[in-house]
């Protein structure tokens, strides 16, 4: 093509030299540009031979780094098919021991769990709150323990046997009887014995709370004997110190028997004080109707054998006299009542003693329907209590959950003993309002007696007329 070029462009020159200068200058034109050409030519072959020489070198330059490159694959390559057969021997030999680990797997968290309630009920537990953390790694549920963690749960068991053949001194915090925060003097003999002793010379044992984090006071005195013992030991003079190998059971036993009166009717709350003024209002009224009863029964007979004595001699002034001078007596006030109609039809005299009856019916049974009443109030105020009480246990159950079952005990205490003070109070007076209408039946049966016997002894001494005789006189 360069050649085409340039012949084409001497053509023209000669043609167009021919036609201007003539041949000669044509020709010297035509060697100058012919040498020219040559010297572009030989250069641009010099040209074309360095870049053929440097391409060369870089085409050479790239086939060894390709022949490196291949080189390292093939290694890493190698490495790779190696490693990936090491994997399955692993993978293999990690399958033929996954039973004997999930075995040891299994027999550290069981492990950890038996140390965490143990733990929970311990009283060292409060002096090493770091167990918690150790024993929530130990039990994460996607993470084999390892050997750290077994070490770990190791070393509270060895720190835990230490601990037991140990009496330690110290003074820290608890939560007293009154559920407050106390700190004072505190003893701990080996792991089943803690005892405290507050700056007001105030004794107690101690027991863990639930989840084991605090120590909480044991309700109830130890009693003078021990706390002469507990007070030699806190000073330093004694050796002896009480114990409680149960873990804190016996002492726990020993308050609840020492609980008095006073404290069983505090843990009914508000609510027993109207339990125990229903039953003195009942006591009360039930007295006063046995005494008022009693008199009236006592008096009946004596006194209408004198009235039937003057009625049978026609004694009807005496009688009369009789009978107000004794009508603090109900029987009496009925007979002084009939006596005014003597001499009328026996219909007159029966109805006339009916309304001397039924005006002391009021007497005889006054009281009877208050203590009925509050037979019936008693146990509603139990219930009361009941409820009450129930409601103060879930709502500790809503703040502090189900964990500690001793943080219920007051609303549930609450309720037993507002239940079981009411039906204490209501039972007696049930049964002494029935006994109470009884006496008064028998009263008014016997007034009813008294009454006919009576009219029996005005009918024979003719005072009780037939009707027509009566009609026949008006």
């Amino acid at each position: 093509m360069r050649y085409a070029i340039h012949t084409l462009m001497i053509f023209t020159v000669l043609t167009t030299g021919a036609l201007a200068q003539g041949w000669d200058a044509t020709s010297k034109a035509m060697h100058g540009m012919v040498a020219e050409a040559t010297q572009n030519a030989a250069k641009t072959r010099a040209i074309i031979a360095g870049e053929q020489k440097e391409l060369g070198g870089e085409k050479a330059a790239l086939q060894r780094g390709i022949a490196e490159k291949q080189k390292r694959f093939d290694g890493l390559k190698a490495r790779y098919d190696e490693l990936l057969k090491r994997e399955d021997a692993l993978k293999e030999e990690l399958a033929a021991q996954a039973h004997e680990l999930k075995t040891i797997d299994g027999t550290i968290r069981t492990s950890a769990k038996q140390a965490r309630d143990y733990f929970h009920e311990s009283l060292t537990t409060p002096e090493h709150p770091e167990r918690t953390a150790v024993l929530e790694e130990v039990l994460q549920p996607e993470k084999f323990p390892g050997l750290e963690g077994i070490r770990n749960l190791l070393a509270l068991y060895l720190d835990e046997m230490a601990a037991s053949g140990a009496v330690v001194r110290r003074t820290g915090a608890f939560i007293g009887a009154d559920g407050m925060d106390k700190t004072g003097e505190l003893v701990r003999v080996g792991t089943f014995t803690e005892a405290y002793r507050l700056k007001d010379g105030s004794l107690g044992f101690l027991r863990p709370t639930s989840d084991g984090s605090k120590l909480m006071a044991v309700q109830g005195e130890p009693g003078w004997s021990l706390a002469g013992l507990m007070d030699d030991f806190f000073d330093g003079k004694g050796a002896a110190f009480p114990v409680d190998i149960s873990n804190g059971a016996a002492f726990t036993r020993l308050a609840q028997e020492q609980k008095s009166v006073w404290d069983w009717l505090k843990a009914g709350g508000l609510l027993v004080w109207p339990i125990i003024l229903v039953g003195l209002v009942a006591m009360g009224l039930v007295a006063e109707r046995f005494y008022a009863l009693s008199r009236i029964r006592g008096n009946s007979d004596r006194n209408m054998k004198q009235i039937l004595r003057m009625v049978s001699k026609g004694e009807w002034k005496q009688c009369g006299e009789f009978c107000r001078a004794q009508s603090q007596f109900p029987t009496c006030r009925i007979i002084g009542h009939t006596l005014k109609y003597m001499g009328n039809t026996r219909e007159i005299i029966e109805n006339a003693f009916q309304e001397g009856l039924l005006k002391e019916l009021p007497m005889l049974e006054r009281f009877l329907p208050t203590l009925n009443v509050l037979a019936a109030v008693a146990p509603l105020l139990g219930l009361l209590g009941t409820v009450t009480g129930m409601i103060n246990t879930f709502q500790i159950i809503t703040l502090y959950g189900t964990g500690d079952p001793r943080m219920m005990s007051g609303g549930i205490s609450e309720a037993l003993v507002t239940t079981q003070l009411g039906l204490a109070v209501a039972v007696p007076i049930m049964i002494l309002h029935h006994v109470l209408e009884r006496r008064v039946d028998k009263i008014i049966g016997d007034m009813e007696e008294k009454g006919t016997g009576f009219a029996v002894a005005l009918m024979k001494q003719g005072q009780i007329r037939k009707r027509e005789k009566l009609d026949a006189a008006a």
